[in-house]
């Protein structure tokens, strides 16, 4: 029986070592021999509880450090762009005093730096698309504008987020602006067409105040009689004025983003009127996110195999060893 039972223990850690593709070293090997002289069952079972958990959760803990070093790496590179980014509007809203003027200024800024067609560049991920400092340095669309925008804002402590607009309540955006907090509210500014949108009693207009109503569109009216014939604004579409099914996330995109809306309205918040979060328009702040968690998921299951798992010593009590 002995004889028996060594040739198994040596035969489940050849197969550990053929499945897993991993060299588990002459340590394992003389551990699986010490189970020579337990019976059959009790000796796999200490194999799995001693031996299998415990390389298992250090193989853990050792894959956590691959994304974690990935995940500071590209936090190091977002501080090194956060720097620019907060010194170019630093630099552009100099002498200004009130949120209001800094976002207006800001938006002319972006406006006039750099074209508007669609910014190719991305970070290791293309459907991410570019990077705020990407579009400092080659410009893009309205939603790569847009993004910029949000990012020297936030450098600035002015909370703000990108809105994206849709024609009708099932459609796919055409256009993507910018909603800010200021001194009054929230005011929108749109860096495609260098445009904000006055209330007419010193302060401005969010999308709550431009839904359903043809304000947005009476000012572009406005705006394209006096800027003259040969402003761009007189190419702009009303579409892209027109506020009624606006939103910062299209919380029916699918089943996450419906149980995400259904958590924040149990917590109290109204999802409709939350900002957009900011990882979502910056790539590497994303990423540096993501692979934190990844870093999370593995040290949890570090702690599950190395310090619960292989705590569980086989009982002698076990049925399927009594009935052995």
């Amino acid at each position: 029986m002995a004889g028996r039972c060594g040739r198994s223990g040596c035969r489940l850690g050849m197969e550990l070592r053929h499945v897993l593709g991993l060299h588990l070293g002459s340590a394992i090997a003389v551990r699986v021999r010490t189970l020579r002289s337990r019976k059959s069952i009790r000796g796999q079972l200490l194999v799995t509880h001693q031996i299998v958990w415990p390389f298992l959760g250090r193989s853990a803990a050792a894959l956590a450090l691959l994304p974690l070093a990935c995940a500071m790496a590209i936090w190091v590179s977002w501080l090194n762009d956060n720097t620019v980014v907060r010194e170019k509007a630093m630099a552009v809203t100099t002498d200004l005093t009130t949120p209001s003027a800094k976002i207006i200024a800001i938006n002319h800024w972006v406006y006039r730096n750099q074209g508007f067609a669609p910014n190719d560049r991305y970070f290791l991920i293309p459907d991410l698309g570019p990077t705020p400092i990407q579009v400092l340095e080659s410009g893009g669309d309205c939603g790569d504008k847009s993004r910029l925008v949000s990012a020297m804002l936030r450098q600035l402590g002015i909370a703000s987020g990108l809105v994206q607009i849709f024609p009708c309540r099932d459609c796919g955006p055409i256009h993507t602006v910018v909603e800010a907090e200021y001194e009054g509210g929230r005011m929108v500014v749109d860096p495609t067409w260098n445009v904000d949108y006055p209330s007419g009693n010193g302060n401005f207009l969010g999308i709550q105040e431009l839904a359903d109503t043809g304000r947005g569109r009476e000012h572009i009216y406005d705006l394209q009689a006096r800027r003259g014939l040969r402003d761009k604004l007189q190419f702009m579409p009303d579409a892209d004025a027109t506020f009624d099914y606006a939103r910062a996330v299209n919380w029916q995109k699918n089943v996450l983003s419906r149980a995400a809306a259904f958590g924040f309205r149990m917590l109290g918040y109204d999802p409709e009127n939350m900002l957009r979060p900011h990882f979502l328009e910056d790539p590497k702040l994303a990423l540096t996110l993501f692979l934190l968690i990844i870093t999370g998921m593995l040290v949890m299951t570090t702690f599950i195999l190395f310090v619960i798992f292989s705590r569980l010593e086989p009982s002698k009590n076990n049925p399927a060893l009594m009935r052995r």
